[in-house]
């Protein structure tokens, strides 16, 4: 049956997948294909470190021409944008039932519970959790995620300076599941996408994020760690870093003991929240932990799956984020 109402002309535009972190911004175009989507087009844009820190703008005017370079090279006009991890918060609730019209302000009613800001000062959306399995229930299950309404309006001024008009903002946890974990899978798995500055950590479990953390260790501090061990330029410890990895062969490499005391604090601190979930959340929201996916360009260092394994009960896996 066709809607009596007509979908408002920006939200029926095409639009890219655009992420913001610490050191890029990116966009990627998808179109149908045979046997399904492909990716007709992508491209990024660095820029230096201290212009987005801790998921904070920190020089807009700098911001805003990195993203208004690749939206004039590539005549950017629409996008569905990743915000980064640290400035979001994600919750799990469970709210009396009541009607679906209802449910949005039982949610906001229920806010300041849960997340560290007023609700009138919040951005927020929700998913409701295997709601078929609690259906004869008196109670909801939903996870929401949120953004101070101050970082979403920052991003906002931003994104119009650039020329580009925002037709969604959401966690980056959530884009990174729809891509990473198989279509349809409702396991529970742990995703650590190790990128250069941070490690955004997330459980999903019935297909659905329900907790995330944002470490800082990323891909640079290993460059950095190289670096100074062993006085190259940073140039250089990059390159050695992606030679060698951890595979060390028969002797100990200089890059490989600078790089340990890094990776020991990400293993042990992924470990921390593994555990935290198996302990705390598994016998509630979807079981234990299967499996660990790894990704970003962290994911790629030589020999990192291996050692990242040592002390989890569970696999780890790369993984594909071009298998949905």
């Amino acid at each position: 049956m066709a809607s009596i109402f007509t979908t408002p002309k920006f939200l029926a535009m095409s639009a890219v997948g655009l992420d913001v972190s610490a050191g890029a911004v990116r966009f990627i175009e998808l179109e149908p294909g045979r046997g399904g989507l492909v990716v007709s087009r992508f491209a990024a844009h660095s820029f230096p470190i201290g212009i987005v820190s801790g998921g904070h703008i920190e020089d807009k005017k700098k911001l805003t021409e990195a993203i208004s370079g690749l939206a004039s090279e590539h005549r950017l006009s629409y996008a569905n944008v990743a915000l980064p991890e640290e400035q979001g918060y994600l919750a799990n609730m469970r709210i009396p039932r009541v009607t679906p019209k209802e449910l949005r302000g039982a949610v906001e009613l229920h806010l300041e519970e849960h997340i560290p800001i007023p609700a009138n000062d919040a951005v927020f959306d929700y998913v409701v959790i295997d709601d078929h399995a609690n259906r004869h229930k008196d109670f909801v299950d939903v996870a929401v995620s949120a953004f101070p309404r101050a970082v979403v309006e920052e991003y906002l001024e931003v994104f119009h300076g650039a020329g580009i008009t925002p037709k969604a903002f959401e966690l980056e946890s959530g884009a990174m599941a729809r891509a990473v974990i198989p279509k349809g899978d409702k396991g529970t798995f742990l995703v650590a996408d190790i990128g250069k500055m941070t490690t955004e950590v997330f459980v999903a479990a019935k297909s659905v994020v329900q907790f995330s953390a944002s470490l800082d260790i990323g891909g640079h501090y290993l460059t950095q760690a190289i670096e100074r061990a062993m006085n190259i330029s940073y140039e250089d410890a990059e390159t050695l870093k992606a030679k060698d990895g951890l595979v060390a062969g028969e002797t100990e490499t200089p890059a490989r003991t600078a790089m340990l005391p890094v990776l020991l604090d990400l293993r042990t601190r992924l470990l921390r929240h593994y555990s935290y979930w198996q302990t705390h959340h598994a016998d509630k929201v979807g079981g234990n932990i299967e499996c660990v996916y790894i990704t970003g360009g962290g994911a790629n260092l030589k020999g990192i799956e291996e050692y990242l394994a040592l002390g989890l009960e569970v696999k780890i896996v790369p993984a594909n984020p071009w298998g949905n």
